[in-house]
């Protein structure tokens, strides 16, 4: 179906007893998405109980007053919710969420709520999860010289953050063990309140289907909570780091070069700007290191941008007798940039993007992941037709200027991982 001018991010949004409520009906779609958040993750864990908002999450899914267990919970899963019942939690939000047919709709919203409110918490499950979430958190960190890396790393860029207590929403091994079934029951009473949520409908919702959230919100707990605190972004205490593989408990083929630079919230307005510097560095990176001169495995430029702090990266792959000359390349790119070399490849590559996001195509899930999104990092869903009209406004001395901001060199951290000895 398509629908001339059609907005899929143009949400409309009620405030229902307390909560807000965004939505959004998509003419084609078979389905409605749910998605229920919570402002609690990682940055609001307490100090020593890191982990605890995520580990809160897993016991959701092991049984609650009207589901005896996870076992229930599975086959309920697939009987109304296409077998999607599913959630996240990253460093600011938990977000519950799932899909069901339009036939199901109430029948999803009982169960979510009872799940969600009325949980177990059962002593034997939360020692479940905890060997569980340790396995992951191992996963991620590998083992003790890693894990000591990770947070001298950490520690180094975001020293004085909540980031570098933090380090995942997934908490440390250590912390995961102290987290208790007490904890655990104390924080879903705190958190899990009609004042520190919201919710999000993708699909095809009416709105006479809003009638229905009425009875979901009925009588939830409310109390006043205390609102996450944005940290400061400060400058790296070291500018450099060079490791050997071995040293830091993961042994590698290839040499490795990383180049972060941490920055403040980045504001709306801002990204379309970032889209286009990430395009831009991204190609020439490729194009100069890759492809002509052969110097690399592998190049990756991103950018991690949250509430209270984004994070921008450049990471490559290569052999270790090329790690000063990737350097000196990389630098020698961004010094072009700012002199203005790269205006045509610019234009180019504005255009290109600019042609991907109006024929973007985007199925309910997408519409839902990306209001989710925007929500946690923005307070707000941004239009497709404002991001389209932010990024045709966007100039290259806008990207030069924010590519010297960038990588301005009292900012800038290089990590060197040197190959292991054979």
């Amino acid at each position: 179906m398509h629908i001339k001018n059609f907005d899929p991010y143009d949400f409309s949004k009620k405030e229902i007893d307390g909560v807000m409520v965004y939505y959004k009906n998509l003419p084609w779609a078979p389905c409605i998405n749910i998605s229920v958040a919570f402002n609690t993750g990682a940055f609001s864990d307490p100090i020593g109980k890191e982990g605890l908002s995520h580990f809160l999450e897993h016991l959701i899914f092991d049984g609650s007053l009207k589901f005896k267990d996870k076992k229930v919970v599975r086959e309920w899963s697939k009987k109304y919710a296409l077998n999607s019942w599913n959630a996240y939690t990253n460093f600011y939000e938990t977000v519950y969420h799932l899909k069901c047919l339009p036939e199901n709709y109430k029948k999803a919203l009982e169960g979510m709520k009872d799940m969600i409110f009325n949980p177990n918490l059962k002593k034997q499950d939360v020692e479940h999860e905890r060997g569980v979430i340790t396995q992951e958190s191992w996963r991620r960190y590998k083992n003790e010289k890693f894990l000591t890396y990770t947070k001298e790393v950490i520690d180094n860029l975001y020293h004085g953050h909540n980031y570098s207590r933090v380090g995942s929403p997934l908490g440390w091994p250590e912390t995961i063990n102290k987290i208790s079934q007490p904890d655990i029951k104390k924080w879903h009473s705190e958190k899990y309140v009609k004042s520190n949520m919201s919710i999000v409908l993708v699909g095809a919702v009416e709105e006479k289907g809003l009638g229905l959230l009425k009875d979901f919100i009925k009588n939830l707990p409310n109390k006043t909570v205390d609102k996450y605190k944005k940290g400061e972004v400060k400058k790296p205490k070291k500018l450099k780091i060079v490791k050997k593989s071995e040293e830091i408990g993961d042994p590698n083929e290839q040499a490795e070069i990383t180049i972060y630079r941490s920055m403040p919230y980045l504001p709306e307005s801002r990204m379309a700007i970032v889209t286009l510097f990430r395009v831009l560095v991204g190609d020439l990176l490729n194009e100069k290191l890759r492809f002509e001169k052969g110097l690399c495995y592998s190049v990756g430029m991103s950018t991690w941008l949250f509430t209270d702090v984004s994070e921008i990266f450049m990471n490559i792959k290569t052999d270790e007798k090329n790690i000063d000359l990737v350097q000196k390349e990389f630098w020698k790119i961004i010094k072009e940039i700012k002199l203005g070399k790269y205006k045509s490849k610019f234009n180019t590559l504005k255009k290109v993007n600019l042609e991907q996001t109006k024929s973007r195509e985007l199925v309910s899930e997408d519409v839902t992941d990306g209001a989710v999104r925007d929500l946690i990092k923005h307070n707000r869903i941004i239009p497709l037709f404002y991001e389209i009209k932010e990024m045709e406004a966007v100039t290259y001395k806008d990207v030069a200027n924010f590519t010297e901001e960038v990588f301005d060199p009292k900012w800038t951290f290089t990590e060197i991982i040197l190959p292991s000895k054979k």
